[in-house]
């Protein structure tokens, strides 16, 4: 697979996510928020979805750029974020019993990780 597929997978996941929790926090919040919570955890949400949304964007305009240290760079962040996201989604998995999507979660983000990283570190064939 090439890096600018990658890119592209974890640019639409990013911004998909990104715009879900933005704009539907209790219903990206897999039922944990209600309308009757403080307003500060459904900001949470939306802000962890700009996060993503601006990953996303980020990943997108970089799908095409020619090789470089900077392309390079911005693989090495995606992955780091990824792989650091499914760890924290499978930290959840063993201490939130309230929700089980933690799993999927952590395998979609494990495999972009992995992914975005076998991409960006090996040599083009010639």
């Amino acid at each position: 697979m090439k890096l600018n597929v990658m890119f592209t997978i974890a640019a639409i996941y990013g911004i998909a996510i990104g715009l879900f929790a933005w704009l539907a926090p209790v219903a990206a919040s897999a039922g944990l928020l209600t309308d009757e919570m403080p307003g500060m955890l459904s900001m949470m949400v939306r802000f962890f979805g700009v996060s993503y949304i601006g990953l996303g964007l980020i990943a997108w305009l970089v799908r095409n750029a020619e090789p470089s240290k900077a392309r390079n760079g911005v693989a090495l962040g995606l992955t780091a974020f990824f792989a650091l996201h499914a760890l924290t989604s499978l930290y959840g998995q063993f201490t939130d019993t309230s929700a089980s999507t933690h799993w999927v979660m952590a395998t979609v983000q494990a495999l972009i990780a992995v992914g975005l990283w076998r991409t960006s570190t090996s040599k083009p064939q010639e």
